[in-house]
């Protein structure tokens, strides 16, 4: 109703202001709902409202929010971009809460392209501030608990998606936030052979995804399910929870995801012999993941398929490198810098 004239349009309220959250609320919602793509253009005209109009902090929130869904449709290095960028303008603003948000933001991004050391420092330090401002931290821990699974910490992985759920049961109002520690909880339960663990978990967490139709979560849960599925030998059951996730995926787009399901599906095939059908599974796989290019490309992915690839006998895929000279000069932030939030800092109470 706020946009008569469609979505390509502005608006129709008076105030820029006004304007810019209702294109940020849009923006959410096709988020939320499946289609990251076409939120990506609506956070970006909320942007530029706020700058236009001098509003730093709604800026560094859109820049923020562009940055989460720019990561999930593979455009690692300007979702990058982004929320540095976001982060200088909220630091300018003093706004701790939100500084912690776009943390969040940046190390998910950091950990999905590999890099250990600086996904580390982002998601700490979010947790920190979360801690000390006296604000819900359940979706830091929840991505602390991805960036452990991804680097093989399963143990670790498994004690912070535990404390994620139990921040969410504390706060109570998040559904999102129970849907995302209980998969991350069956995920490490399965990386630790606890299947009966992992089914519970991951079916908890796929039946609350699909009341509300969070996409975003579905489908990596169907991939975790499937993945269950195939080591416990049922390779049939595998395929079709596979197959329900094939369209989402390709529509969101969501390609890092995609590209963890055709790694599922190559080894799915690997088990059954097919050894052609594989090396096309996992060359899909690796393309998915290649994104931007090494280094914004989805590690996790990549490394998945290159090893598929590699036990087949089969080549990589030829594929365009990360060229920097078509890209804007990436924003310079210091992600933990010396102040009362550094890792060595006495942490002190405050307040939003």
């Amino acid at each position: 109703m706020l946009f008569p004239d469609g979505v390509d349009h502005l608006p129709r309220l008076a105030q820029p202001v006004d304007r810019g959250l209702a294109l940020n609320g849009l923006a959410l919602a096709y988020k939320l709902s499946g289609q990251p793509a076409r939120s990506a253009p609506l956070y970006r005209r909320a942007a530029a409202i706020a700058s236009q109009t001098n509003r730093n902090d709604n800026l560094a929130v859109g820049l923020s929010n562009l940055s989460g869904v720019l990561r999930t449709s593979g455009q690692l290095r300007a979702s990058e971009s982004a929320a540095r960028r976001a982060l200088t303008l909220m630091r300018e603003e003093t706004n701790r809460w939100q500084e912690a948000i776009i943390l969040r933001w940046f190390g998910e991004t950091l950990a999905a392209r590999g890099d250990a050391g600086n996904s580390a420092l982002s998601l700490d330090r979010s947790l920190r501030i979360f801690t000390s401002i006296d604000e819900y931290d359940g979706f830091t821990l929840s991505d602390l608990a991805q960036r452990a699974v991804w680097f093989g910490e399963y143990t670790a992985a498994g004690h912070l998606a535990n404390r994620a759920w139990n921040s969410a049961t504390q706060y109570g109002s998040f559904e999102r936030a129970f849907i995302l520690a209980a998969r991350l909880q069956g995920e490490t339960a399965l990386a630790l052979n606890d299947f009966a663990k992992a089914d519970e978990r991951l079916h908890h967490a796929l039946t609350r995804a699909r009341a509300v139709n969070h996409v975003e979560e579905e489908i990596p849960t169907l991939i975790a399910l499937a993945e269950l599925r195939r080591r416990q030998g049922d390779r049939k059951a595998a395929r079709e929870l596979l197959d329900d996730l094939w369209d989402p995926a390709e529509r969101g787009p969501y390609p890092l995801l995609h590209s963890d399901a055709f790694n599922v599906m190559a080894q799915i095939e690997r088990d059954e012999g097919n050894h052609t059908a594989a090396s096309e599974a996992a060359t899909k796989a690796y393309r998915l993941a290649w994104c931007d290019g090494p280094p914004f490309a989805y590690h996790w992915g990549l490394v998945a398929a290159q090893k598929h690839l590699q036990e087949l006998g089969a080549p990589e895929p030829v594929m365009p490198p990360f060229d920097e000279s078509k890209c804007e000069p990436m924003p310079e932030v210091e992600i933990d810098p010396q102040d009362e939030f550094h890792e060595n800092s006495p942490q002190e109470a405050g307040s939003k």
